[in-house]
């Protein structure tokens, strides 16, 4: 007797074949795709803007093409093209923080293509939370960004940026900008930005503040921020403060007024006013800095309250008593 011959249905044949091709796609792009060239690309554009990029490893995942061990420094003595040549190549002994700065250190960062908006959508693991969002557009380049239970005594941020930060901080950013000339334009940009930060405190540190144009530097004392509470809105260039508080053990901060954007945020000029608050030990504490808050005047409606103003341009600001204070 002949063996039954069992025929197998087509549909599986189809759902066979079609697994077999997509595994077959998948483990020629993980053997073939360029990362070295990618990763090239990547540390090429972090030096054009002073910054030293090292990538652990680069693959594919499965929120998209990730890195993984990412390390992120401002060269503290500008890129010369030895340092570049080294950050490109994977394999080169590279210098130590003296060389190439304190780096901020990022898990991993996935990048892959989006549909809405046309563009790309990225995922950072960072600082114990994440950082995800989407970047694209037809016309305008839109823009979203949201951020997770980010810890800030995390990933060396202080080493980084020489603020010693403790808490958590949360926001979202959702901004459509027009291309002038085929660039984004901040100036006429439009969204909103919200910040929402749990048992914010600066135990210190020491930062570069522009005096007068001038790079100088100023130690930081402990300032216990508390929960911060701030919401832009933002048509056509003009950033305008919903909200914007702040409370805590040492003071407490509302503030108002408007950001006109410039096509840089350096250049981007405040016009605001900030209600002060603070704790007679807390101005103790500041030194030279809470001599500076108690010459400011006392706010007309609450003189619990001082009052302060926040001009110039982000890269040069201005900080002292408002304008009508100061005629």
């Amino acid at each position: 007797m002949a063996a039954e011959t069992t025929k197998i249905p087509r549909w599986k044949l189809v759902a066979g074949y079609g697994a077999f091709s997509l595994f077959a796609f998948v483990l020629c792009l993980f053997l073939t795709f360029p990362y070295d060239t990618l990763r090239g690309r990547a540390v090429d554009a972090a030096a054009d803007a002073g910054y030293a990029l090292r990538i652990g490893s680069l693959r594919p995942g499965l929120r998209g093409l990730t890195a993984s061990q990412v390390r992120l420094s401002k060269v503290p003595n500008g890129m010369s093209p030895e340092l570049r040549s080294m950050l490109t190549n994977p394999t080169a002994l590279l210098p130590g923080v003296e060389d190439l700065g304190e780096p901020l250190t990022i898990d991993s960062v996935a990048v892959r293509p989006s549909l809405f908006p046309l563009g790309v959508a990225f995922h950072l693991d960072m600082l114990g939370g994440s950082v995800a969002g989407t970047v694209g557009g037809l016309s305008d380049v839109q823009v979203a960004v949201k951020l997770s239970e980010l810890d800030p005594s995390k990933g060396n941020l202080k080493g980084f940026s020489g603020m010693d930060l403790v808490g958590k901080l949360q926001g979202t950013l959702n901004v459509a900008m027009p291309k002038t000339r085929g660039q984004p334009d901040l100036s006429q940009a439009n969204g909103q930005l919200v910040l929402d930060t749990k048992q914010l405190v600066i135990q210190g540190g020491n930062i570069m503040v522009p005096m007068y144009g001038t790079p100088t530097p100023m130690d930081l004392p402990r300032i216990a921020l508390g929960d911060v509470d701030a919401r832009f809105k933002i048509e056509k260039g003009l950033g305008t403060v919903e909200t914007m508080q702040a409370r805590s053990e040492d003071l407490e901060i509302q503030g108002s007024g408007t950001v006109k954007f410039g096509q840089r945020i350096d250049v981007s000029q405040p016009d605001m006013t900030f209600k002060l608050r603070t704790e007679p030990e807390f101005v103790k504490r500041l030194g030279l800095i809470g001599a500076g808050l108690s010459i400011l005047p006392p706010d007309k409606e609450d003189p619990k309250f001082r009052v302060a103003h926040l001009g110039g341009f982000f890269n040069r600001p201005t900080f002292g008593p408002p304008r009508t204070q100061m005629r």
